[in-house]
């Protein structure tokens, strides 16, 4: 009796996949979202100002943003429940899955309101590495269990999830924004869209555009036939 047929998307074995979250998984930018409607005054503008100026750490600037909301978590949930995902993130856990490949979604966001989204959509097991946040009645907490002091001007090194290498898996990351730069340049493959892949063009840092996650799932299928070209 002749053995049964390989699975054809097994020797894509051996990846680890990282995906950003706002505006990657999320249709558009949740926490900007949140800041804009919780914010008490104009501080978060003065902060988001001198960051994108380059004058203030991303740390301190999203430290100093969420310091400066006031809601209870009851209203943040609230407005967490509106949040869509992209139509091809189920797709792309299924990639995953039938790739034997390793998936986790790294942001510059919270645990706690991406946590929400995800339990919303019945995604709760997909493994999430972000900035953490505690509610104080409608004050909030945030920290940064993530932060590098070697790379100051983010406030999560992405990066540092896959740098050093522990094994010889081939890193994906999928990503939008200028959080997700470091963690581009040192990814074995990029998929990039919107700044990212302005930024990354300008550097001459292979990446593959992408408009929507099916696409990169659909690219995640068709790796063993790339590799074995």
């Amino acid at each position: 009796m002749s053995p049964p047929a390989p699975d054809p998307v097994r020797p894509a074995a051996g990846l680890r996949v990282f995906v950003d979250f706002d505006n990657t998984i999320t249709v558009g930018d949740v926490l900007d979202g949140l800041i804009e409607r919780f914010a008490v005054g104009d501080r978060w503008r003065e902060l988001e100002r001198e960051w994108a100026a380059g004058r203030l750490g991303a740390r301190d600037c999203l430290d100093g943003q969420l310091r400066s909301l006031r809601g209870t978590w009851p209203e943040f949930e609230a407005e967490l429940a509106v949040v869509q995902l992209d139509a091809g993130f189920a797709a792309l856990l299924e990639a995953a899955r039938r790739a034997g490949a390793e998936l986790t979604i790294l942001s510059d966001n919270f645990d706690r309101f991406i946590q929400a989204i995800l339990r919303r959509h019945g995604l709760d097991g997909v493994p999430v590495c972000a900035n953490h946040l505690e509610f104080a009645g409608d004050r909030l907490e945030p920290s940064f269990p993530h932060y590098n002091p070697a790379c100051p001007g983010c406030a999560h090194c992405k990066k540092t999830h896959f740098v050093p290498r522990r094994d010889a898996r081939r890193v994906i990351y999928v990503g939008d924004g200028r959080s997700d730069l470091c963690p581009a340049r040192e990814a074995d493959i990029v998929f990039a869209k919107a700044g990212l892949l302005t930024q990354l063009r300008a550097e001459n840092v292979p990446c593959r555009p992408f408009d929507g996650l099916a696409g990169v799932a659909a690219a995640l299928l068709r790796l063993p036939h790339e590799d074995h070209r």
